[in-house]
C-alpha cells in the first residue's frame, strides 16, 4: 500500500430489502456509502425466499457507486481489504461451480419447522435445540420436499458465504457465526452431532474459518462486475448479527446490543458460555468473548404504517404523545415466532382500537420495546449477566423517540455510536486484519464512538410496568410463553 495513499476497508451488508457498501478509513471516519434495494422476493405466511443473484446485481451496484463515491472525496487511496456479512440462518444450495440450484431460502422461512422437531427428538438432552430459522434444518426440507434439486447440490453456503465466493472465484467456505446455524460446534470446532443425525454428506459441508481470516482476493471477472480492484484481499465475514455487535461498541462483559433491523437481534458479551434454552445460540466473538443470543421474527420489519404518509421521524414524534399506550400488540411479519418464545404457529395480535396513527404507532413502538425487555429477561432466565448498557444497532436505532422509550422499559442506558450498522461491522472485520494486524478489540475502541445516549426517566419506566405485565399476560392466553 503506498505511503501517500489514504488505508481504506469496505463493508458489505446483503440483508432482506437491499445490499450496502461502506468504505471507512482506520479512524473509524465513513467516507462514503451505497445502498442498492433488493426486490423479487417470495413470501408468503410460511415461505420466504430471494434469488441469489439479485444479491450479486445489489452488490456489484452498491460497490461501483461506492467507489465513485469515493474517488470524489479523496485520492489516492488503497482498499486494504474487505468483508462481507448477511442475515443468519438462511440458506444458499449451490453446485460445483458455485451457481445456486434454487432461490435462497431465508432465515424466516418456517416450512422446516416439522424437520426441527423431529431433529431434535433425536438429539442428546443437553444438546442446543434446532428451529426452522437454521440453515441445517431448510438444507433438511429441500432434501426431504426436492430431492431433484438436491441431487444438484454441491455446497450449503449462506449468503455471505456464496457473495465472497463470487467476489473471490472460490466456493466452500464460511465463517464461525454463519456456521452455528449449520450444525457446527464451536467448542469442539467440529461439525456436531445435529449435521450427523441430519444425513448431510460431508462433502457439501463448507471449510468454518474465524471471521476476518483472509479467504482470498478479488477475481478478474468480479473485479469487471463491481469496480473493486483484482487482487484486493478478500476476508471471512459474518452473520449481521456478530458484524452489527462488532460495530455497536459494545466491547466489556455485560454489554448488551440489540440490532432493531427487519427484525430484533439480542446479543451480550459474555466471559463464559451460559447453558442454552429453547431459541438460543451462543457465538464465539472475534475479539474473544462468548456472545450469546437470540433474534426474534419481530422487529421494525414488521411495524404497520397503513393510513398515513407522513415522515418515520414525523410519525415517531407524534407518537410520543401517546406513550406509555394502553393498546396491546404482538407483531409478525409470517406465521410463527423464534424468541422471546418458540411458537410456529404464532399470529400477530393487536388488543384495542386506535383512534389515530399515530396512536397505532406508539402501541407498535411499545411492543418491539417489550418484546426487547422479554428477550433480556430470558437471557439473564440462562445465567447470561445483562450489564446496564444496551448499545443499539440497525435503522431504526436512529429513532430518539423509540430510544428514549427502549430506556424506559429496558431500565437501563441505551447507546448508539457513530456508524451502528452491519455494513461498518463488515469493514472493522477487514479493518482488524488489514490495518491493526489482526487485532479486532483494537480496530473497535479506534474506530467506534457513542454518538447518542439515552437513560431512563424513572417515573416514565414506572408507568411502563403495569403496561409491560398485561402485555405478558396477554401473549400468554395465547400460548406464547
Amino acid at each position: 500500500m503506498g505511503s501517500q495513499s489514504k488505508e481504506i476497508v469496505l463493508g458489505i451488508d446483503v440483508g432482506t430489502s437491499g445490499a450496502r457498501a461502506l468504505a471507512a478509513t482506520a479512524e473509524g471516519e465513513v467516507l462514503a456509502e451505497a445502498q442498492v434495494a433488493i426486490a423479487n422476493s417470495l413470501a408468503d405466511n410460511t415461505r420466504h425466499e430471494q434469488d441469489p443473484r439479485e444479491w450479486w446485481r445489489a452488490v456489484c451496484t452498491a460497490a461501483k457507486r461506492a467507489l465513485k463515491k469515493l474517488d470524489d472525496v479523496t485520492s489516492p487511496y488503497a482498499i486494504g481489504g474487505l468483508a462481507v456479512t448477511s442475515t443468519s440462518g438462511s440458506l444458499v444450495l449451490a453446485d460445483a461451480e458455485g451457481q445456486p440450484v434454487r432461490h435462497a431460502i431465508l432465515y424466516d422461512d418456517s416450512r422446516g419447522a416439522a424437520d426441527a422437531e423431529d431433529l431434535n427428538r433425536r438429539l442428546p438432552g443437553e444438546a442446543a435445540q434446532f428451529n426452522s430459522s437454521f440453515s441445517l434444518v431448510k438444507a433438511v426440507w429441500v432434501r426431504r420436499e426436492e430431492p431433484a434439486t438436491w441431487d444438484r447440490v454441491r455446497h450449503l453456503l449462506h449468503p455471505a458465504d456464496w457473495l465472497t465466493g463470487m467476489l473471490a472465484g472460490q466456493f466452500g467456505i464460511t465463517d464461525e457465526s454463519h456456521a452455528l446455524k449449520l450444525g457446527y460446534d464451536i467448542e469442539a470446532g467440529t461439525w456436531g452431532t445435529a449435521v450427523t443425525l441430519a444425513g448431510i454428506p460431508a462433502e457439501m459441508l463448507p471449510r468454518v474459518v474465524r471471521p476476518g481470516t483472509p479467504v482470498g482476493t478479488i477475481s478478474r471477472q468480479a473485479g469487471e462486475e463491481t469496480g473493486l480492484r483484482p487482487g484486493t484481499p478478500v476476508l471471512g465475514g459474518a452473520t449481521d448479527g456478530i458484524a452489527s455487535l462488532i460495530a455497536s461498541g459494545a466491547c466489556e462483559r455485560g454489554d448488551a446490543n440489540t440490532t432493531l433491523g427487519t427484525t430484533l437481534v439480542w446479543k451480550v458479551l459474555s466471559e463464559t458460555k451460559p447453558r442454552l434454552a429453547a431459541g438460543m445460540y451462543c457465538h464465539h466473538h472475534p475479539g474473544g468473548w462468548w456472545a450469546p443470543g437470540a433474534a426474534s421474527h419481530t422487529g421494525p420489519g414488521s411495524l404497520r404504517t397503513e393510513g398515513t404518509d407522513l415522515a418515520p421521524a414525523e410519525m415517531d414524534r407524534l407518537a410520543a404523545g401517546h406513550l406509555p399506550s394502553s393498546h396491546l400488540c404482538y407483531l409478525l411479519r409470517s406465521q410463527g415466532e423464534r424468541f422471546p418464545f418458540l411458537n410456529p404457529q404464532a399470529e400477530t395480535f393487536f388488543e384495542g382500537n386506535p383512534a389515530t396513527p399515530a396512536e397505532s404507532h406508539a402501541a407498535q413502538m411499545q411492543s418491539l420495546s417489550f418484546v426487547e425487555r422479554w428477550g433480556y429477561e430470558r437471557l439473564e432466565e440462562c445465567g447470561v449477566a445483562v450489564g446496564d448498557a444496551v448499545f443499539s444497532t440497525g435503522s431504526a436505532a436512529a429513532s430518539p423517540t423509540l430510544s428514549q422509550l427502549r430506556a424506559n422499559v429496558l431500565k437501563r442506558e441505551v447507546h448508539r455510536t457513530r456508524y451502528p450498522t452491519a455494513a461498518f461491522g463488515a469493514a472493522l472485520l477487514a479493518a482488524a486484519e488489514s490495518l491493526f494486524g489482526g487485532d479486532l478489540k483494537s480496530a473497535m475502541r479506534r474506530m467506534t464512538q457513542v454518538s447518542e445516549s439515552y437513560r431512563q426517566r424513572p417515573e416514565a419506566a414506572r408507568a411502563f410496568e403495569e403496561i409491560y405485565a398485561r402485555f405478558r399476560a396477554a401473549c400468554a392466553r395465547r400460548g406464547y410463553l
